[in-house]
């Protein structure tokens, strides 16, 4: 690690963005993990609480005082807690912006990899490779045109586009495509459609197979709309739920702002209408299938 020996001294102009909201143990144990990777002494930390009523900054104060806590009211989401922390580290600044998850947990020198690769590569956006806990290859994180796609340890993959977990970002995307947007994306896409505009405008994007971080609180991403609220049937399973709430995977808003900034206003309606007919069938076809199964289930065990 010649180079970040040698800049040592600029590290604290990295700033790790850390979005998060009602998770105490999960990001108290994030920062732990940086902690012990030495990461807390090296780089400028910001935690970005977007209303935590489980006292997770009072326990971030009172354990990592050398931590920023920047307050949210509740309604940030994602994608407008990792805006709130850009905004707040360009004005300090920063030359880099890491944004990371808090169910992430970076390895040993992974963080000190990307803003390596970063600082060798200029414009070049530099992601982690994701694993599941206990999982010996990487999950898709990246994509190319529409084919998902990771890297190996020791490969390096170039890509259009990224999901948010462990980012690595020059200040000049900032300069370039300004800041992820929050209106239109709030939660799921914030991460993927910035990357997108930032490749679109010239810049670089990769993933960095040695540069490892493990995801603690999942089993297995849902790779589809049924996997998707089979996860969340436990809830009030309704339109409203699916389509309607910021934080759904499937926020219409959201997909039809990202399916038009990826394919164009003409092809992009046209796949957006295809998706959105193809998950309500799916949405009823669930509920049918759920009701027919209880109703056997509780006549077959009346007999």
């Amino acid at each position: 690690m010649q180079l970040l020996t040698n800049h040592k001294k600029n590290l604290r102009n990295t700033y790790i963005i850390i979005p998060v909201h009602n998770r105490r143990e999960i990001t108290l144990t994030c920062i732990e993990q940086l902690q012990k990777n030495g990461d807390l002494d090296q780089y400028s930390i910001v935690v970005v609480d977007d209303g935590s009523t489980d006292g997770t900054a009072e326990a971030i104060q009172s354990l990592f005082p050398t931590v920023q806590i920047l307050y949210g009211d509740g309604n940030l989401w994602w994608t407008g807690a990792i805006r709130k922390g850009m905004e707040y580290a360009y004005q300090q600044g920063a030359e880099y912006f890491i944004w990371l998850n808090d169910d992430c947990l970076p390895g040993q020198h992974t963080l000190n990899l990307l803003v390596e690769f970063s600082a060798n590569h200029p414009n070049t956006i530099t992601a982690s490779a994701c694993y599941l806990a206990g999982a010996n290859i990487p999950f898709d994180t990246g994509c190319i045109g529409r084919k998902a796609c990771t890297a190996l340890p020791e490969s390096i993959k170039s890509v259009d586009s990224l999901s948010g977990y462990c980012v690595c970002l020059p200040r000049i995307v900032c300069d370039v495509v300004e800041y992820p947007n929050a209106e239109s994306l709030p939660h799921y896409g914030g991460d993927d459609a910035y990357i997108l505009q930032a490749t679109r405008a010239g810049l670089k994007a990769v993933i960095l197979g040695d540069a490892k971080v493990t995801l603690r609180d999942i089993a297995t991403p849902a790779k589809n709309f049924t996997q998707y609220i089979k996860r969340i049937q436990g809830k009030s399973l309704t339109l409203q739920l699916v389509f309607f709430t910021k934080k759904s995977k499937y926020y219409l808003s959201g997909r039809f702002f990202h399916l038009k900034l990826k394919y164009g206003i003409v092809k992009g309606c046209l796949i957006f209408t295809a998706k959105l007919l193809a998950w309500i069938f799916q949405y009823y076809l669930f509920l049918i299938k759920r009701f027919m199964n209880s109703y056997f289930k509780t006549n077959l065990t009346s007999f």
